[in-house]
């Protein structure tokens, strides 16, 4: 066995025991590196605290006894503007738009991080008209995966309803799908 199979097998040194200035100092890495909403530092700090426990013997009550400390960071960082969950929600909206996500299918990924729903709504209202919001989406992501008026003209036909069906999946409602897949190619020059 070489020296580079040493190390490859070398046993992961266990996590130190979890303090209060160890709790602090991991919140301030992740935020200063992710930032993020709220609910992703809580989720990071509760697994560091289960981990440190996990590997030092301690029980569950005792991992149960760091939430309020927890609680305490998340809502400091908060209370100093360095987790904004409504920032987050308006900047994660607008790049998800501009990527060809539905709208539908946006509220659904602010929702999974943990996104109050007044906040996702106040993200999806700041985009714009809805109705032009989802459709400019529509044809980003037809565009992007090059479906209907982007895909070759000999193919168009026989793959309508697989590139209708492929927005659909993606959130949009039919109706807008079958309208982006029957577009004329040449309609769309200063998209």
């Amino acid at each position: 066995m070489s020296y580079a199979d040493d190390e490859i097998h070398k046993p992961k040194r266990p996590p130190p025991p979890m303090t209060r200035a160890r709790l602090r100092q991991l919140a301030e890495d992740y935020v200063s590196r992710f930032g993020g909403p709220s609910s992703n530092l809580r989720r990071v700090l509760k697994r560091n605290i289960d981990k440190a426990a996990r590997a030092h013997g301690e029980d569950r009550e005792a991992t149960q006894a760091w939430q309020a400390d927890i609680d305490a960071i998340v809502d400091e960082f908060c209370r100093a503007g360095a987790l904004d969950d409504a920032r987050y929600a308006q900047n994660a909206a607008q790049s998800l738009a501009q990527r060809g996500v539905a709208p539908r299918a946006v509220a659904f990924r602010l929702r999974q991080k943990g996104i109050t729903q007044e906040d996702v709504r106040a993200a999806l209202a700041d985009l714009g008209d809805p109705r032009k919001v989802e459709w400019e989406a529509a044809l980003r992501l037809a565009r992007r995966r090059r479906l209907g008026p982007f895909r070759a003209p000999e193919d168009r036909k026989e793959r309508r309803q697989k590139d209708a069906a492929a927005l659909a999946r993606a959130g949009f409602p039919p109706s807008v799908a079958f309208k982006i897949v029957d577009l004329d190619p040449d309609a769309l020059e200063d998209f």
